[in-house]
């Protein structure tokens, strides 16, 4: 084909308003997941790619423990966890932080259509222990306040003294990269 041909063919090109229409979606026409509510979407933060078969049969080994998960690879180091039960779902990711190796797991809720491309990936829950406090100060209101300086707080422990030994305890969120 000659240049001048295809500059012709190139020139007869148009778009019209039908060929650029694009059709509803509809909630019976979305084949996918049927409950964003009972998966969560993980990245294994590391350097280098995983071994996935050997990732999802030690996931399985552990979660299941919890209940039932089924494991599937969406990308890079990045897996999508399914749970028959809610229940099942807030075990794991309460019981968090998780890691593979020596390489933090960061669990995202999905939301809406749950599109996995949106999550960051930038923060996850660590229990923190802080040390060397005076006993007069291991209330809950300093334990908040030396978390806040960590991070954002998620929970501290109940009233009870139980971890305030020799330690005050707290839970903390947005441990990773600094949010935009």
């Amino acid at each position: 084909m000659s240049d001048v041909e295809i500059t012709q063919m190139y020139e007869n090109l148009s778009l019209v308003d039908e060929d650029v229409a694009i059709p509803e979606l509809f909630e019976e026409a979305i084949d996918g997941v049927e409950d964003v509510d009972r998966c969560l979407v993980g990245r294994i933060l590391s350097g280098r790619k995983v071994n996935r078969e050997t990732f999802k049969g030690l996931i399985k080994q552990i979660w299941n423990s919890f209940g039932q998960v089924k494991v599937e690879l969406v990308g890079d180091n990045t897996f999508m966890f399914y749970f028959i039960y809610r229940e099942d779902w807030n075990r794991v990711w309460q019981r968090g932080p998780w890691h593979f190796g020596n390489s933090l797991i960061v669990l995202e809720k999905l939301d809406g259509l749950g599109n996995i491309f949106t999550l960051g990936f930038s923060k996850a829950d660590f229990w923190v222990q802080i040390h060397d406090i005076p006993i007069l100060c291991m209330n809950r209101r300093i334990a908040k306040w030396l978390a806040e300086q960590i991070g954002e707080v998620v929970e501290i422990p109940s009233e009870s003294k139980e971890c305030w030994g020799y330690a005050m305890e707290s839970r903390n969120a947005k441990m990773g990269k600094p949010e935009k």
